[in-house]
């Protein structure tokens, strides 16, 4: 009788186990997959963290360019310009245009001015140097023109920023896509005109605005 009476004790200890058992390893699973998702919180917060930094590094690094381009308030020049648009001080600064310029822009026989590579020591923020080349009629190639006097110019610019790093662009101009720009420039009796109709037309809007909501 007593060892009757103890089997279905033992059936149930064996129960109580199986369902501890299954319990532990859903526990267990939960686990791996909190674990799971933390690493990746983990590793997505890193990945944010380094793309800060990067935008934050490019952000403090100078950016200089250079182009042939018609001067802002004259349009009648061209000019080569050299500006840092960046916030700090570009060091070990060189311009390459290549190929150099012709020999028949340099006026006076002024060929240094001209010459294919430019160096400089530093670079401030905001800076912009100009060269007047001439005038467009003298500087643009005609459709016909074969070889280095097509004007197309290879532009090549190297500088160093705060911590060091050295940056380096490159690309190419062609001055025969100014051929057909308009020369409309700032200043001109035209340009005064046509801002002084904007203003008045803008103002003319805003106090109709202003009496209609009087009047409502």
């Amino acid at each position: 009788m007593r060892d009757t009476l103890s089997t279905p004790r033992t059936i149930v200890d064996n129960g109580s186990m199986d369902a501890s058992a299954i319990v532990a390893a859903i526990a267990a699973a939960i686990t791996l997959a909190a674990l799971y998702f933390t690493r990746r919180q983990v590793k997505t917060a890193e990945e944010q963290t380094a793309i800060q930094r990067g935008m934050y590094k490019d952000a403090a690094q100078p950016y200089v360019w250079a182009d042939i381009r018609p001067h802002a308030q004259h349009a009648s020049f061209m000019m080569l310009i050299l500006k840092n648009e960046g916030p700090t001080v570009a060091t070990d600064v060189s311009l390459k245009i290549n190929p150099g310029f012709p020999s028949e822009w340099a006026r006076n026989e002024d060929h240094e001015k001209f010459a294919s590579m430019r160096c400089f020591d530093s670079l401030p923020p905001g800076r912009m140097m100009q060269w007047n080349l001439g005038l467009p009629q003298d500087l643009l190639p005609s459709p016909d023109t074969p070889g280095n006097g097509d004007g197309r110019f290879k532009i090549s610019i190297s500088f160093r920023g705060p911590n060091g790093t050295k940056t380096t662009l490159s690309y190419s101009i062609n001055l025969s896509e100014y051929r057909w720009v308009a020369k409309t420039t700032p200043g001109t009796p035209m340009t005064i005109a046509k801002s002084v109709d904007d203003a008045t037309k803008t103002l003319s809007k805003a106090i109709n605005k202003v009496a209609i909501q009087l009047s409502e």
